[in-house]
């Protein structure tokens, strides 16, 4: 592969995974700019050896361990002037990401599944709230109801979503 194509395709395959990356080294450091900075320097690092990446192996798990690295290296620089994790939390983190990962999604999916089961109502007050970001305020004006009922409303709807999740997660209700 041409020098030229090889950054292409680097640039294809880091796109694919540049959010769930990121939300990977957000777990590690303590700001935003930090994730930024370890997110710079884990793609410079990358794009450096993508000529030995194995693209029969999860390009993701591959950009992680670039990622753990950059988190510690950047944790080391930074360390005198702020508190930062440790290099033993930093490899804690790596490790139970996975698992913090796959329970994020099985809570989506039974929350997808718990909104199907809302009244028509309330799915339809959810949706105009949440999937198309109106505020309260303008969902009042839109729906002509009070600001102080719709917000009564969604906060009922809220907790009956927290309760039907923790339930198919097999936790505790929330009273």
């Amino acid at each position: 592969m041409t020098r030229c194509h090889e950054k292409e395709e680097f640039a294809r395959v880091f796109a694919r995974v540049e959010c769930k990356l990121r939300r990977y080294v957000q777990s590690m450091v303590p700001t935003a700019s930090d994730a930024d900075d370890v997110m710079q320097e884990t793609a410079i690092s990358l794009m450096r050896k993508f000529d030995q990446y194995d693209p029969e192996l999860p390009f993701f798990n591959w950009a992680c361990r670039f990622a753990q690295f950059a988190a510690k290296k950047h944790h080391s620089r930074t360390l005198a002037n702020r508190l930062q994790f440790s290099d033993a939390a930093i490899d804690a983190i790596a490790e139970d990401y996975p698992r913090h990962q796959q329970l994020a999604v099985e809570r989506r999916k039974a929350l997808s599944d718990c909104i199907k089961h809302l009244s028509d109502a309330d799915r339809r007050l959810v949706e105009l709230r949440y999937f198309s970001d109106e505020t309260v305020d303008t969902l009042s004006q839109r729906i002509e109801e009070p600001v102080a009922r719709l917000y009564r409303s969604l906060s009922r709807i809220r907790k009956a979503l927290a309760n039907c999740v923790l339930k198919k997660m097999g936790t505790e209700e929330i009273v």
